[in-house]
């Protein structure tokens, strides 16, 4: 045919000038080929892999046994009827050392387009249960393993990296094996060119035993270790937002504050792991008693504090009082029945603008006010200390 004979003759004169290997060729085989391209073409799969080019861009080509990789960049021929493509061999011991740069470090990375797997490693398809590389490359998307909860992160973070080239920041988010198992992954992503385009690389460390130790630390210095309740630190922390929630959501809010009465002596005649005992029996006993919405904490030595919403139309005074009397109890010591019993401070939230430590100095003020009283008993601020019938009349109310 003579339009092929001058495509064959036009293309060989400038094809021999090429300084490394060059083909033309269409859809069905190859038209014209120079002598450095010529050892290339024996492996048959490369020609194959000629045949489907069909778009300008670079693939790659690697042979079944290994030992060949290549590099195929494509461009369309003015004529529009052929395409011209130079193919660069990956020096063997370089590829090699690749190989085993990326099959034998320990660290997991993946590359993708869109979420879609182009290349990963074992280390990667080991970490997240799957049984070979090929798996993992067979996924549509990786969105099982980044989980629901983070996916719209994560697309906002790909749309980031393709805009700016890196995200100038080291994550660590919750993702899922493909047995369904969470783990804590620290993720390192930048942009990398792959088959001519851009593509993420993201480098992936296991760091769930770390984010385990950190999480028990933090409960370790928010937790009272003796009673097991929230410390002085958290209960302020997250008094805030707790009050700022409860006020959002129409709720009114108590906080009572209550310590031993005669704790000392306790701790004097009996010893401290007695104390010890009634401190611990005292947290668990408020815990018991109020709703599971209260933040209940041991604020240091024998005071306690109870943050907790009112019910409508319920009085602070009432609910003060109705839990200092249900408070008192006799703890055993060997043939000895000791009497435990509390004072208790009470305020409510008063609009706002009032704040968590206005509210405990309040209640402080009440807590003492409630001792200079006779101890055991409760006192709300702002109310004047109540007659004998009036404490009866309120019992048999809340009783009632």
């Amino acid at each position: 045919m003579p339009v092929d004979h001058t495509l064959k003759m036009d293309t060989l004169s400038w094809l021999q000038l090429l300084p490394e290997p060059a083909v033309v060729h269409d859809g069905h085989g190859v038209l014209a080929a120079n002598p450095l391209a010529e050892p290339l073409l024996l492996q048959g799969e490369v020609i194959n892999r000629l045949r489907q080019v069909d778009g300008e861009g670079r693939t790659t080509y690697r042979s079944p046994n290994g030992q060949l990789k290549l590099s195929i960049a494509s461009s369309r021929l003015p004529t529009g009827q052929a395409w011209l493509s130079l193919l660069t061999a990956f020096p063997e011991q370089g590829y090699e050392h690749y190989r085993q740069l990326v099959e034998l470090n320990p660290c997991a990375f993946m590359v993708h387009r869109r979420f879609k797997p182009l290349f990963t490693n074992p280390a990667f398809a080991k970490l997240f249960a799957f049984d070979s590389v090929e798996q993992v490359l067979a996924l549509e998307s990786l969105r099982s393993i980044i989980g629901e909860e983070h996916w719209p992160e994560a697309q906002r973070n790909y749309d980031c990296l393709m805009n700016e080239g890196s995200l100038n920041k080291i994550q660590v988010v919750e993702h899922f094996t493909l047995n369904g198992r969470s783990l804590h992954a620290q993720l390192v992503d930048f942009v990398l060119m792959w088959d001519g385009e851009p593509a993420v690389c993201t480098v992936v460390s296991n760091v769930s035993q770390e984010v385990q130790r950190l999480e028990h630390l933090k409960t370790l210095a928010l937790t009272d270790s003796l009673t097991g309740l929230s410390n002085r630190r958290h209960f302020f922390e997250y008094s805030e937002p707790y009050v700022a929630r409860a006020v959002e959501q129409g709720h009114d809010l108590a906080l009572l504050v209550l310590d031993i009465d005669h704790f000392k002596r306790i701790n004097d005649r009996y010893g401290h792991p007695f104390g010890d005992q009634v401190l611990r029996k005292l947290g668990g006993r408020l815990v018991d008693l109020v709703e599971d919405e209260a933040l209940v904490a041991r604020l240091g030595g024998e005071e306690f504090a109870l943050l907790m919403p009112l019910r409508p139309g319920q009085p602070v005074a009432e609910l003060a009082h109705c839990l200092c009397r249900q408070i008192r109890w006799y703890e055993s010591y060997q043939d000895h029945q000791v009497a435990v019993e509390v004072s208790l401070g009470a305020t409510s939230w008063q609009g706002p603008g009032d704040r968590l430590m206005a509210m405990y100095l309040r209640a402080d003020k009440a807590l003492y006010q409630a001792k200079a009283n006779g101890r055991n008993r409760s006192h709300t601020h702002g109310e004047r200390r109540p007659s004998p019938a009036n404490e009866a009349a309120v019992e048999a109310r809340i009783a009632g």
